[in-house]
This record gives structure tokens, sequence and C-alpha cells, in this order.
């Protein structure tokens, strides 16, 4: 193998590490539901899903917190089910988030008015891109990735979550599923 592929490896995860990063700083992560058009109102609770090479598609629901500047400090989970290309359920359950792999703010926010934030200040609501270790409660592991883009979001940024469960990947998105960020540091409330 030629010496520059090998040394490219070896520096290609270390690229991976957060630009955002900061002692302090508690992200709040939630896939929301919209329950209210006018004024357009959301919450907590929500579903997003995505969908594998096959069409099999993963439904997830799910909220939590990470800590930036930190190894540990996650929290959160949710419930995911599977349902094969016919639309018959293969598998259910819970995810426990177990890390976080990384997080990158994005330009955009939450414009207050005319949106009604029920989970947090629409002032800490913001875009970004966050990749979460879970573990799904029939012992697989995986990767769950929490996008976010509102109001003055790049359009290359993409609305949902996509999920692997071990071997599988649920690489596409489906339109339809909604998440958000909330950005506290330590002394806010």
């Amino acid at each position: 193998m030629n010496r520059r592929w090998l040394l490219a490896m070896a520096i290609v995860p270390l690229l991976t590490v957060s630009k955002a990063r900061a002692d302090g700083v508690t992200v709040r992560w939630d896939i929301i539901q919209f329950i209210s058009s006018t004024p357009p109102t959301f919450t907590a609770g929500g579903q997003a899903s995505a969908l594998a090479e096959d069409l099999s598609k993963i439904t997830l629901t799910g909220s939590g917190t990470f800590q930036l500047g930190e190894d540990g400090g996650v929290t959160g989970g949710g419930s995911w089910i599977i349902h094969a290309p016919s639309g018959a359920a293969t598998g259910s359950g819970t995810y426990q988030v177990t890390g976080l792999i990384k997080f990158d703010l994005a330009p955009g926010s939450v414009p207050s008015p005319p949106f009604v934030d029920l989970i947090g200040s629409n002032v800490k609501a913001h875009a970004g891109l966050a990749y979460l270790r879970i573990h799904y409660s029939d012992g697989s592991r995986g990767v769950l990735v929490v996008s976010c883009n509102f109001v003055g979001t790049p359009p290359t940024v993409f609305e949902g979550i996509t999920a692997s469960k071990d071997f599988v990947d649920y690489f596409m998105r489906v339109d339809g599923g909604f998440t958000l960020f909330h950005i506290t540091a330590s002394e806010d409330d």
C-alpha cells in the first residue's frame, strides 16, 4: 500500500473531531413534532425515519443531551422499529445513547416569531450535525446521525436522521422527520 494512503488513513479520523468544542456547554438534541400550524409550534416526541439499500425502514423517536469538551456526559435514547420493504414490522425496541462521536454547529436558527418552541428558548435553538453511538435493546450497536437545518442553514445540510444497526446502514432519510438542537452554557438555566 502506498505510504501516502497510510498517512491519509491515519489522519482522516483526527479530522472528525468537532470544531464546536467548549467545556461547560450542554447540547440537547430532539426528534421533534409539530403540534400546531398556526402558529407553527413544536415539542419533543416526534419520529423520523431512514431507508436501507433494500428500502427497509427504521423509525426512531428520541432525545437526549451531550457535553462538549468531555468524553462522557451523554444521556438519552428512544424507541426504534424496523419495517421490511413490504411494510411488515421485523423488529422493535428501545435504544440508549452511549457516546458522542462528533458534533458540529451549523448556521441557522429558529425564527421567533413565528415559531413557538416548547422545548426551550428559541434563542438557544440551532441547526447542526451530531453523530451518536447507540446501543439497541436487542444487543446490536449502531450510530445515530441527527441533522437539523433551519432558517439560514445551507441547502447542503439535510433535516432528519440516518442510522446504522450492526451491518445495516439506513442512509436515505425519509422526509417528514424533524430534529433540533438547543445549546446552553453551564451557567445558563
